[in-house]
């Protein structure tokens, strides 16, 4: 049996995608941990995983936020450029890879597992010489971003005495693609060695509804999220509330754990407010989804079959927002065209039009195709040495 290690970014969204593979690399015998920072590393620990600390955890946006004023302004690839380069590579790569290599010594495992968001793993493994696995969020980052990163990393490569990769190292052995073919990019086709795994939000086990479900009035539902990261604008949740509650649906709305569902004031019958609910006890019963565009979610929501009006946000949310819509299950609107109207507007049509959730439903076949985590980690063992 090997010993695996698997890192990612301090985030759900980032350390979620790596939960199947790393439980069915624990169930085949193998001694699997996680290397990251909190809360992720306790929630790992929760899991039943061993976990080291790496990197910083997830209250360093706070710390460098005000040094980037006008960040959270830039729309689509302006600002995954700037997170790939400036946040991943410039500010964590350095202090998680000093950390990274601490945990590598403490726990000397056979081949490390990391998210392509988490850029330590490639340039402390290259150093070493100890092979690593690249897993996906989402559909394939493209190759200018990669670049970006690339070039960002560079200084970083070289302090190291390494020739500097131009993707920071990704791609270069085994990538795992979590993204169901009618959604991924097409430079998919230029990766050299990919193997394809059933995401992780299409693979949880179905929860219980909860009670007060069934007190909502009998109308389609809607469910509405805006993430985990991405949910502190209210105003977004308040105007799709305003478009929303006087029509024939019920809808849930989750507004994160650390918001306050007071906030949005009293609501009618047909609405209720939660901070949290698993996904898997609401899409089952949905028959339409709002949702902010980040990957876990949009997957969780296909792999359900149902249609999506996606809002944008941000980091990867505009194109992935895209490709719900050329893959026909569901709409976008951006920040300027959002009002009570075009929501409304938005979800009569995701009811009302089968093509909408016949989209949907393709996309939710191709995901019941796509390999389970025990075929995808008997890829993965095969780069052990």
């Amino acid at each position: 049996m090997a010993r695996l290690l698997f890192t990612c970014r301090p985030l759900s969204g980032h350390y979620e995608p790596l939960l199947p593979l790393a439980s069915a690399a624990r169930d085949a015998g193998h001694a699997v941990a996680f290397a990251t920072g909190a809360p992720v590393a306790e929630r790992a620990r929760r899991d039943g995983f061993d976990a080291l600390p790496a990197g910083p955890g997830e209250d360093f946006r706070a710390e460098w936020a005000h040094r980037f004023p006008g960040y959270d302004r830039l729309v689509g690839d302006e600002q995954r450029r700037f997170f790939f380069a400036e946040i991943f590579a410039n500010l964590e790569l350095v202090p998680r890879a000093d950390d990274l290599d601490r945990a590598l010594d403490q726990w000397r495992p056979d081949l490390v597992v990391h998210e392509m968001a988490e850029l330590a793993a490639p340039l402390v493994c290259s150093t070493r010489g100890l092979p690593y696995i690249d897993v996906s969020y989402g559909p394939l980052i493209p190759a200018a971003l990669l670049r970006a990163a690339g070039r960002a990393a560079a200084p970083h490569w070289r302090a190291r005495g390494l020739e500097p990769d131009p993707f920071a190292g990704l791609l270069r052995h085994l990538y795992i693609d979590t993204c169901p073919a009618s959604l991924q990019n097409t430079e998919i086709m230029s990766v050299p060695a990919v193997q394809p795994l059933r995401p992780a939000a299409a693979t949880a086990a179905t929860a219980p509804a909860p009670d007060w479900l069934a007190a909502l009035p009998d109308r389609p539902l809607v469910y509405l999220t805006l993430g985990t990261v991405f949910n502190r604008d209210l105003a977004v949740f308040a105007t799709v509330l305003n478009g929303l509650r006087d029509e024939p649906v019920s809808l849930v709305v989750t507004v994160g754990l650390n918001n306050d569902p007071s906030a949005l004031g009293p609501q009618p019958a047909n609405i209720a407010v939660r901070r949290y609910v698993p996904q898997a006890a609401l899409l089952p019963h949905c028959h339409a989804a709002v949702i902010h565009g980040g990957a876990g979610t949009m997957l969780g929501a296909l792999a359900a079959g149902v249609p999506l009006l996606c809002l944008p946000q941000g980091a990867d949310q505009h194109s992935n927002a895209d490709r719900v819509v050329a893959a026909g299950a569901g709409r976008k609107l951006l920040r300027d065209a959002l009002t009570p109207v075009t929501v409304r507007e938005a979800i009569a049509a995701l009811l009302d039009e089968s093509s909408y959730r016949l989209g949907a439903q393709r996309v939710a076949k191709e995901i019941a195709a796509m390999p389970t985590a025990v075929e995808a980690l008997a890829a993965i063992t095969q780069f052990i040495t």
